[in-house]
């Protein structure tokens, strides 16, 4: 009588995977850690560069200018035009390349961090989706800190509050509080673009406003905007052009609807 044989005692064949492990290394690559503190000592030194940079280009217009007035196919200076104004004319033209250059580098940085972060994860469903993941997401892994009181009154406009935003945490100086605002200026520049670069490549079109009351508190307004509406002004580096100075600060009644609270979705995780 012949017997079966016990299934424990057949030898199964080890069978190799169908991916290889170098594929998988390359699709889950192991991350290369820096120190936490490095962005902010290059960070300076980078805004230093970028305004030399600037100031060379500037310099170079300035030069091709008067060599075309030299050869007279540009006509004169005016005469009641001191070097003084020319000087101001510089400075304000250096900072405005400097502002379009780190506008630039932002909108990269946030739309790449923002696709990043995404590739993983369901959709999200509407605009105050996108905007807590900015919140929350977007600034836990950019900044090591969530945002701290989000605000909005559900017609298209939000409001995010940082008390101390890390950038602007070791800025000061001993010439007051006037000096300190215009030293915050160009560091304010890389983060209003790093939102708007994340909520372009979300597929949010908004208008983002960066302003500040006193340092490292930093407030971000985002606007919606409609896709009825015609469509924004343009800076030169391709950012929505965003409203003077003043009306920043102070914007009319009309123009900004009261807003509501919203912090109950921004726990620290």
């Amino acid at each position: 009588m012949s017997t079966r044989p016990s299934s424990s005692s057949t030898n199964h064949q080890t069978i190799a995977p169908t991916v290889p492990q170098a594929v998988h290394a390359l699709a889950a690559p192991t991350p290369s850690l820096i120190d936490s503190h490095l962005p902010n000592y290059l960070l300076p030194q980078v805004l230093d560069l970028l305004r030399e940079s600037a100031a060379h280009v500037v310099r170079r217009k300035r030069q091709e200018e008067e060599d075309l007035r030299a050869e007279g196919l540009l006509p004169p200076v005016d005469k009641g035009k001191g070097r003084a104004s020319a000087n101001d004319d510089d400075k304000r033209l250096i900072e405005e390349e400097l502002a379009k250059r780190v506008e630039r580098m932002g909108l990269m940085v946030g739309g790449y961090v923002a696709e990043r972060l995404t590739l993983a994860r369901p959709p999200l469903a509407n605009h105050l989706d996108i905007i807590k993941f900015v919140c929350k997401d977007l600034f836990l892994y950019v900044y090591s800190k969530q945002i701290d009181n989000l605000r909005t009154n559900h017609r298209g406009v939000f409001v995010l509050q940082s008390h101390a935003f890390p950038p602007l945490i070791p800025l000061s100086s001993y010439k007051g509080h006037a000096a300190d605002m215009e030293t915050a200026k160009p560091h304010l520049i890389f983060p209003q673009a790093l939102i708007q670069g994340a909520l372009s490549r979300l597929g949010m079109q908004a208008v983002v406003m960066v302003e500040s009351s006193g340092l490292p508190q930093c407030t971000f307004q985002i606007r919606t905007v409609s896709k009825t509406g015609g469509p924004a002004a343009l800076t030169p580096s391709g950012t929505p052009a965003l409203p003077s100075t003043s009306d920043a600060h102070q914007p009319a009644a009309s123009a900004r609807p009261p807003v509501t609270q919203h912090n109950s979705s921004i726990e620290p995780r």
